[in-house]
């Protein structure tokens, strides 16, 4: 919506393409229970192809029964053939589809006055996920946060290009002083965690483009829970909001699926895993070293698998360490230990294979900065 204001402040006219999707409420009815599921697969496919023809600062605005797309450069005949070559691989694809074969698609192309443009826009119901920065997450219960980003330390490169996106209660002064401080998620439910991921990809996002606005590209791995991600409503919300994104910044935020039972049922598991595969640069996954089931990770295409290092190190702590790292290693993922915080730990997790290290010896930041070198020998220096 940014983008889209900074538009209309210097356009005269406005080229649209308009989607609408017709006979949602007869594929909703005949598809039951897996109605949101395929509705989030018809709306992902759609944008996919979509994103394949247009230009990359073309603008794509999902509504509540299709899009609009609005045109920087292109306009009248061309702008119309290239609608009908949409709608008709739309077409095609849902016709291989169960139930969302049903659907059909109407599409035009026209050249408005941003009058108009903005009488259209009121009336399309826009399906904006994003929410406020201060949620309410129960019927009386608001959460409110501050986010802060930890470096990542890549052990191989010896330096930082991407940052750990860290959630806490904004009541909180110094949050990087303390391990505890985090904002507690990991109870709430699906609606109730997916209105506070939304609201932390959202800062994220905009913390991100501007970075980007300025030459400077970095990435930055964002937190959500598995609570939402696994439950095909809110997690549609969530993939929307993601496939919202620009391509340039979806290219560098980097999923982090959390607080994941060890007992997750492996085909709800490995859906969840391969809708947000398709959403967003790498994805992550936290777990515990103590866990017995990292092996359900090792065919999942993973990008990294990690968790936090223990505080105090144990002989027991090394033994599933290395069981840990070398799951990872069958898996073909990257391995990365947060709260890293003294010393003692980051020595100790520097001298295992792990790529990326990130905690309190690497830092934390209000806001993340350019990529830069950070070599082991300064680390060191400067944990003690």
């Amino acid at each position: 919506m940014i983008q889209l204001k900074r538009h209309l402040a210097s356009a005269e006219q406005i080229d649209v393409s308009r989607y609408q999707f017709v006979n949602m409420d007869r594929v909703r009815e005949a598809a039951g229970h897996r109605w949101p599921e395929l509705r989030e697969r018809a709306f992902i496919a759609s944008r996919s192809i979509m994103e394949r023809h247009i230009a990359e600062d073309d603008l794509i605005i999902q509504c509540e029964s299709g899009y609009l797309v609005i045109f920087k450069a292109l306009s009248g005949l061309q702008a119309q053939r290239l609608t009908n070559t949409v709608r008709a691989e739309l077409e095609e694809f849902f016709l291989g589809e169960d139930f969302i074969n049903q659907l059909g698609v109407e599409a035009t192309s026209e050249q408005l006055s941003v009058e108009e443009f903005a009488a259209t826009l009121a009336s399309a119901d826009v399906d904006e996920p994003r929410e406020a920065r201060t949620v309410q997450t129960e019927a009386d219960e608001k959460k409110a946060f501050s986010l802060f980003y930890q470096p990542v330390w890549d052990q191989k490169r010896e330096a930082v290009a991407s940052y750990f996106v860290r959630v806490v209660s904004a009541e909180i002064d110094q949050p990087f002083q303390s391990r505890n401080t985090d904002l507690m998620l990991n109870d709430l439910k699906p609606d109730a965690r997916c209105a506070v991921d939304l609201a932390v990809l959202e800062d994220a996002s905009d913390t991100l483009d501007e970075l980007v606005r300025t030459g400077i590209r970095c990435a930055l791995i964002v937190p959500a829970g598995y609570t939402s991600l696994s439950n095909p409503r809110t997690r549609s919300r969530y993939v929307t909001a993601l496939a919202a994104l620009p391509a340039k910044l979806r290219q560098l935020i980097w999923v982090q699926i959390k607080d994941a039972p060890a007992d997750a049922p492996s085909m709800v598991l490995d859906e969840t895993l391969r809708i947000l595969h398709a959403q967003t640069g790498k994805l992550f996954v936290h777990v515990r070293t103590d866990w017995p089931y990292w092996s359900r990770y090792e065919h999942s295409g993973v990008d990294a698998i990690g968790a936090d290092f223990p505080a105090r190190l144990t002989e027991t702590d090394r033994q599933d360490i290395a069981r840990f790292m070398a799951s990872a290693q069958r898996a073909g993922s990257r391995v990365y230990f947060n709260r890293v915080e003294t010393w003692e730990s980051f020595r100790s997790a520097s001298q295992t294979q792990a790529n990326l290290i990130a905690g309190r010896v690497v830092g934390q930041l209000p806001h993340p900065a350019p990529p830069y070198r950070l070599s082991r020998a300064r680390l060191l220096n400067n944990a003690r």
